[in-house]
């Protein structure tokens, strides 16, 4: 009785066993035979570019067709939009059901004010950002690589930057152009600078012109040798982001940790999760106000071994990238904003990314993107001035968070209706609403 027991027993394992291999093999199968046998998949670019876009491109075993011909909508699996270039009356409507939506935004909300609203970005399947959370991550987008970081090309000594005569004098620079930020930087530098000296070039709160060598579109140069050569005379950098998001972190915080150069940082509230090492800059939040942070860099400038434990991350040989988490996203990002090479450009990337995305998902399985995929908040947060003060602009920024989520409550409406409507319906339903007081006042963003 035992011996027939486990026969059976044996004889029903080995059955379950070759379905399950059958279903897996058959699942192989079909995705063979999607990718091989079929058209390939159509994508098609929104934005309406200056140039015409047709390629057909392999992006590992799958082959897509990618477009910028808005004739060939009806046909398209999936529609790629960019973010700076969106406005709020130019979307394909009637949206079929099988088109997936994919969006790329690296900006922070400072341009395109509807963009945090889940009323917004549910209507995407996909998404490229500098959140965390997105389909495809772009938080250290701004770090060339991890050679960068640890590389000594730029580094100055504390003794050469102390006695460095004929640099930069008071070893604070503040190199922006973007006068009118969310984050209020420009108040805050303002008040550093009763208390410290502070080197300002570029067009905000600007004492000094730079070296006659680097004025020329110094903008789109920001990793030049040049440019970090000059910088890393100095010994510390403000690095205010625009906006504050979580993840949004750019060339603010990088370039001066690639030069040896402590950032003063305000932005991202996540901004430890990516640092090199445990103690890697200092931050505007540890500081109650500019005038106990000027105090603190005036002593940390006098202070050689204190000034270089910022600096682990050069000096530190053998441990020099201590933060797991920096690490594993430098090996598995797929690209950078630095990289132009074939195939690695942003852009290029992430069309591949929805190629397989479109290739792999079951249509039963499609999902919505949420807050969590931009992750900023809906109330502009700025940096800490003295008596409590406002920045000179935030009342001017609040008012855009609100039209952006008084825009997003339209935007949601009509792209439910699914059926088009022009620039001249979206303004007069928005004056509707604003006249009738039906903007719904900006709600605390919950994460969980």
């Amino acid at each position: 009785m035992r011996l027939a027991r486990l026969w059976v027993m044996g004889f029903t394992w080995l059955i379950l066993a070759f379905w399950l291999l059958l279903f897996f093999c058959w699942d192989i199968f079909e995705q063979w035979d999607t990718v091989k046998s079929s058209d390939p998949i159509e994508v098609l670019w929104w934005p309406q570019f200056s140039f015409q876009y047709e390629e057909l491109r392999l992006c590992g075993a799958y082959e897509c067709y990618f477009t910028t011909n808005r004739l060939r909508l009806p046909r398209v699996r999936a529609v790629l939009f960019y973010g700076t270039t969106l406005t709020t009356a130019d979307y394909p409507l009637p949206r079929s059901p099988h088109q997936v939506w994919a969006l790329l935004h690296e900006e922070s909300p400072k341009n395109v004010p509807y963009m945090a609203f889940d009323e917004f970005l549910q209507h995407f399947n996909y998404t490229s950002t500098f959140s965390r959370y997105s389909d495809l991550p772009l938080t250290t987008q701004w770090l060339p690589s991890a050679h960068d970081l640890t590389s000594m090309d730029y580094v100055m000594s504390f003794d050469f930057k102390s006695s460095n005569v004929n640099g930069p004098s008071p070893s604070v620079v503040f190199l922006q152009s973007d006068c009118n930020t969310m984050s209020g930087r420009e108040d805050y530098v303002q008040e550093l600078m009763r208390h410290i000296n502070v080197d300002s070039f570029g067009s905000c709160l600007r004492n000094k012109d730079l070296p006659q060598r680097l004025q020329n579109d110094y903008l789109n140069n920001l990793y030049s040798p040049e440019m970090l050569r000059f910088l890393a005379n100095y010994k510390f950098m403000i690095a205010i982001e625009n906006a504050v998001c979580e993840d949004y972190i750019t060339e603010k915080f990088w370039r001066p940790l690639v030069i040896g150069v402590i950032p003063i940082y305000f932005g991202s509230p996540s901004i430890k999760d990516w640092q090199p090492q445990n103690k890697s800059a200092i931050f505007v939040d540890d500081f109650p106000n500019a005038a106990a942070l000027g105090q603190y860099l005036m002593a940390l400038s006098e202070n050689k071994t204190e000034y270089n434990s910022y600096r682990g991350h050069k000096l530190n040989r053998s441990h020099p990238i201590q933060n797991k988490r920096l690490i594993r996203d430098l090996l598995t990002r797929p690209t950078d904003m630095t990289d132009i090479s074939a195939g690695r450009s942003v852009t290029r990337v992430f069309e591949c990314a929805v190629c397989k995305y479109l290739n792999t998902y079951r249509p039963n399985g499609i999902k919505r993107a949420n807050v969590r995929h931009y992750n900023c908040p809906l109330r502009p947060i700025h940096v800490p001035l003295e008596g409590r003060k406002r920045p000179k602009y935030a009342d001017d920024w609040r008012s855009t968070n609100e039209v952006g989520q008084c825009q997003a409550t339209i935007l949601d409406s009509y792209l439910r209706s699914n059926v088009a409507y022009s620039e001249a319906d979206f303004d007069a339903e928005f004056n509707r609403r604003l006249n009738h007081n039906l903007c719904a006042a900006v709600p605390t963003l919950t994460q969980t």
